[in-house]
């Protein structure tokens, strides 16, 4: 019985550390670069991941987590899942904003790359126009 419950808390502290990927100093530094550039992506609320991380599980399907949904219920009681979870799966919210802001940062700087090379091979701009323009178009979408 003992050895049964020392298994159950050591699991339990495993998750009262942090299921998610969290984001490093560098890259919350790098999402807020685009959040004052208006470039970023609000895909999960950070707020609400923290709300539907006081009921059991729902925060982890909320920010796309469904196997630590189901596998934290259990736990819920026995690890205070509702002293830890809000902060987890609100971090998990902001981390997936994080993901998908990178991804659509990507794609617009290349969309505007290629659109730039278009007007370049139909001689709308010059040279030199087109390497200033590119300037301005990787200085727009660089989170430095």
């Amino acid at each position: 019985m003992k050895r049964i419950t020392m298994s159950l808390l050591a699991v339990a502290l495993s998750f009262a550390s942090g299921c998610t990927t969290h984001l490093a100093e560098g890259q919350k530094q790098e999402l807020s670069i685009y959040e004052s550039k208006g470039l970023a992506v609000k895909e999960k609320s950070v707020g609400a991941a923290a709300a539907l991380g006081l009921l059991p599980g729902m925060g982890y399907f909320y920010t796309g987590h469904p196997v630590l949904g189901i596998t934290t219920i259990p736990l819920y009681v026995i690890s205070l899942g509702p002293l830890w979870m809000p902060f987890d799966t609100a971090a998990a919210a902001e981390s997936r904003n994080y993901y998908s802001t990178k991804i659509q940062v990507e794609r617009d700087r290349a969309k505007a790359l290629r659109e730039l090379d278009h007007r370049l091979e139909d001689k709308q701009l010059s040279y030199e126009q087109h390497l200033r323009e590119q300037r301005v178009i990787e200085a727009k979408y660089s989170a430095y």
